[in-house]
């Protein structure tokens, strides 16, 4: 029986949001390819893994014949435990900024030292990443470029973090993120909490403001709460820990005498 951990490359998945050319997919697995990075995950794609994306990824065309394809990018990333988006600006959105170089590293330690599995999220050609989508990740990693024209394209993104992440895995000296004892909780276990907080929110009132429309004050704070959760980057005992929280907050206020006794029958 072979118990060897994983790979770095199988703990790496690159997911492409709303990709409308197929010629950029190609491009895009060319690039994962020449730096040693496989996992590919089509989330939304407006357009098709044809003969155009095939002909450009030309000896890669096995890494588009592998992908993934999801519904949206919140499934495309269920099993993800640390999510990085890529931008070439700066956002009005409260998380962590790294440069590439920076990111991976901090990459590259959280593969290596916990086997954290770690999604970078690219957005689509016209548009890149909405804030909802950043507020599903934990930590933008942005691009910069001429301010004369900062735009690149989307395989010109993929290679350049591609490269850095080959860099950093070469460098035997490359600083590294501090090893966390437990990995983070994948994004699944976030949204069944996520929902379970709201709905204690939505009974308690929280979202009912004066002059606002619910509807519209619910998902601007629930993008919110969602941002500073994440930024927590609990692990998946810490998880279930607020769970109980999240229970124990449910629960009808009882007397005293109540409460004591209920607790000293709780598991701890």
């Amino acid at each position: 029986m072979n118990d060897a951990p994983p790979p770095v490359s199988d703990l790496i998945e690159i997911i492409l949001t709303g990709t409308s050319h197929p010629g950029n997919l190609g491009a895009v697995a060319r690039a994962m390819k020449n730096m040693g990075l496989h996992r590919l995950t089509l989330a939304g794609a407006r357009t098709a893994i044809n003969d155009e994306a095939l002909a450009t990824a030309k000896h890669a065309a096995d890494v588009l014949h592998q992908a993934r394809h999801a519904a949206d990018l919140p499934t495309a990333l269920a099993n993800a435990r640390w999510v990085f988006a890529t931008t070439a600006r700066p956002r009005a959105i409260h998380l962590p900024v790294l440069s590439a170089r920076a990111a991976a590293a901090q990459i590259q330690a959280l593969t290596s030292d916990t086997r954290t599995p770690v999604a970078l999220v690219f957005g689509a050609e016209r548009t890149g990443l909405t804030n909802e989508d950043l507020s599903w990740c934990h930590t933008i990693i942005e691009i910069p470029a001429h301010p004369a024209y900062p735009v690149l394209n989307l395989a010109q993104a993929v290679q350049i973090l591609a490269y850095e992440l080959w860099l950093a895995r070469a460098e035997v000296e490359s600083p590294r993120a501090t090893a966390a004892t437990e990995p983070p909780a994948t994004l699944h276990e976030w949204q069944g909490f996520e929902q379970r907080l709201t709905r204690l929110l939505d009974q308690a009132g929280f979202f009912q403001r004066n002059g606002e429309d619910p509807a519209l004050t619910r998902e601007r704070l629930t993008e919110k709460l969602r941002i500073a959760c994440h930024r927590a980057g609990w692990s998946d005992t810490e998880l279930a820990l607020m769970h109980g929280v999240l229970t124990a907050i449910a629960r009808p206020i009882a007397p005293p005498a109540s409460r004591a006794t209920s607790r000293s029958t709780d598991t701890p």
